[in-house]
């Protein structure tokens, strides 16, 4: 899906609460901080990669230091537009999943030593095959009851050819919960990492029957009155 790109062994860190970056995904950034803008200054500067790290609420709970979890995403900048008044728009997009060995740096901006993440299929080769039809399958029922997913969205996975990157790609763009997010992004196996996912699409198809269905008999009751 993109070029090979040599995964670096530190990498600035960017923690954001709720925010989990999947491989492949396209996610736009607003760099507004000073640290911040200091560390996108020094990626620019050399590879274009920083990891984004949802923050760990618990651990925050109990350190009070914007402690992250130690499983995230690292990304390379495909395009950035620094502003007048120094802050910046960029794309970043997922490379890959890393577990954090180490952080190494606070100041000025915090700084990982991380370790790739690969992942294990968890399952028969013959299911996780099916997995792009069946999530395609699963968004147009979803349209079906309701739900405002744009078309592109389907035009876009049904272009995307392996597995495990729709997968990933799908639960980047549907997947409203950032703790489910983190869960998936930590679950090694493809197809245990599906089938979780499945059954939040599942759960979320039946939410909008039922809203679908509230809805007619609300309509089949003001009906009625007039």
């Amino acid at each position: 899906m993109q070029q090979e790109i040599e995964i670096p062994r530190e990498v600035p860190v960017m923690t954001m609460n709720g925010t989990v970056l999947f491989p492949h995904a396209m996610m736009p950034l607003y760099i507004f901080e000073e640290r911040y803008r200091e560390m996108l200054r020094a990626v620019l500067a050399k590879d274009r990669v920083f990891a984004v790290a949802a923050l760990n609420p618990r651990a925050e709970a109990a350190q009070g230091s914007e402690t992250p979890h130690m499983v995230a995403g690292i990304g390379v900048i495909r395009a950035c537009k620094t502003n007048e008044d120094g802050t910046s728009n960029l794309i970043l997009q997922g490379l890959t999943r890393v577990v954090f060995e180490a952080i190494t740096q606070e100041e000025p901006y915090r700084m990982a030593r991380i370790r790739p993440i690969t992942s294990e299929p968890g399952g028969s080769f013959d299911l996780i095959d099916t997995i792009a039809d069946e999530i395609i399958d699963l968004i147009q029922l979803q349209i079906k009851f309701g739900a405002t997913i744009p078309k592109e969205v389907v035009r876009f996975l049904q272009s995307v050819k392996e597995p495990e990157g729709v997968l990933d790609l799908a639960i980047h763009t549907l997947c409203t919960s950032g703790e489910l997010k983190q869960t998936l992004l930590e679950t090694r196996g493809i197809l245990p990492r599906y089938n979780r996912f499945k059954a939040h699409l599942e759960e979320t198809i039946a939410y909008l029957k039922v809203e679908q269905q509230m809805g007619d008999n609300l309509d089949d009751n003001t009906l009625g009155k007039n």
